[in-house]
């Protein structure tokens, strides 16, 4: 792996240096000690990880991580800082995957490097490593984002209403809880529970998140290479809905029914990043007759790589906990031995939809909207009964 080290104070890049070398010798580091100068080497040399501190003299670091985003997209950018005004730190929230604290412990550091390098580089097809590192966000649909800016702008807006109206958009949802679960904001523990998320995080917090978003967002189509964008997001409530039910029912557990709940939300999130992605095509799939196949093999098949895999794969790369990264890596699997959670297992059993489905989009997930009824939930409960027994 090749990393960049960019930081105005020339000891912080010394100890760096050292402890990347010294764990991982095969590694190559080159240290630069302003923004400007970082440029320079990303316009002639590839790298694959980008690391900056955040406020420097001259060009600072989100300067130097949107010029790193647009010179070198397939590069994982991220920022080792102390304070920085939040703010700042929202503003910025499309250029970096991982935002780092200082002072950082060497061994967690070595670790996180670690942990991108196998995930992001050993195991990835390169098309698809492109794909995670480049994008930015995921869209909020604008009607969406008018609804939520009038609440939070509103007379006291409750944190039931505030969850409800997040969580019908798949980029509030991940912007708040990639947010809360940052080094930044830490709460000590990872953070699964996306109105317990909303509660740590304060509604200032989310008004400035979301205004930030909002004077960043640019005309978009809601129909991104032909993928419903709000009736996909519609569909992530209902799994999500649907499983924090079944995890309720089988455990009692009410946290575990609120992290199945947020998992739920996001099993979907590598459709949107490939529909958004305009070079990958992403239509030919959706709209292509099956033939028997499903939508997740006609993706391996045609772009080598599917949504399950690059969902999860960008939500580690952002830093999300591993309890909400395996269920959307697993959520396709057949089998019960393909899930290692109860939380998988209940996202592939929400998403086992009764056949009386709209006629019109077959091929967009996200078209789905078949809403369970009082009578159809025993016959539901059952099947999960069944396959409870069988896991």
């Amino acid at each position: 792996m090749r990393i960049l080290l960019v930081d105005d104070d020339p000891l912080i890049l010394r100890a760096l240096n050292r402890t990347i070398q010294s764990q991982a010798p095969s590694w190559e580091v080159l240290s630069v000690e302003s923004g400007e100068e970082a440029i320079g080497w990303l316009t002639r040399t590839p790298f694959d990880l980008v690391m900056t501190d955040m406020q420097m003299p001259g060009m600072d670091g989100s300067a130097v991580l949107r010029m790193a985003r647009n010179l070198q997209p397939a590069a994982i950018r991220l920022v080792l800082s102390g304070h920085a005004p939040m703010l700042r730190i929202l503003e910025a929230e499309g250029y970096y995957h991982r935002f780092l604290l200082k002072p950082i412990n060497p061994n967690q550091l070595m670790a996180i490097l670690v942990e991108l390098d196998s995930e992001h580089f050993e195991s990835c097809p390169e098309r698809a490593r492109t794909l995670v590192t480049a994008l930015d966000r995921i869209p909020s649909l604008p009607q969406h984002m008018v609804q939520l800016l009038t609440l939070l702008e509103g007379p006291d807006p409750s944190l039931a209403e505030v969850s409800e109206t997040v969580s019908q958009d798949l980029g509030m949802v991940t912007s708040i809880l990639r947010l809360v679960n940052s080094a930044f904001l830490s709460s000590g523990r990872p953070m699964t529970d996306l109105h317990q998320a909303i509660e740590f995080l304060g509604k200032k917090t989310i008004l400035d998140l979301m205004l930030s978003r909002e004077n960043q967002m640019i005309a978009m189509d809601s129909t991104p290479e032909g993928l419903n964008l709000e009736a996909l997001y519609a569909h992530s409530k209902r799994v999500g809905t649907l499983a924090k039910t079944l995890v309720l029912a089988a455990t009692g557990d009410s946290d575990a029914a609120a992290e199945a709940y947020a998992a739920g939300l996001l099993h979907d999130v590598g459709m949107v990043a490939f529909a958004t992605e305009a070079s990958l095509s992403y239509g030919s799939i959706l709209n292509r007759e099956p033939g028997g196949e499903g939508i997740i093999e006609r993706e391996r098949e045609l772009l080598g790589m599917d949504h399950a895999r690059v969902g999860g794969q960008l939500l580690a790369l952002w830093g999300f906990p591993k309890s909400l990264v395996t269920p959307i890596l697993e959520h396709h699997g057949s089998r019960s031995q393909d899930h290692s959670s109860l939380v998988s297992l209940a996202i592939y059993a929400a998403e086992d939809i009764p056949p009386d489905l709209p006629s019109e989009n077959l091929f967009i997930e996200g078209s789905f909207l078949h809403a369970l009824d009082a009578e159809e939930l025993p016959s539901t409960f059952g099947n999960w009964t069944r396959i409870l027994a069988d896991w």
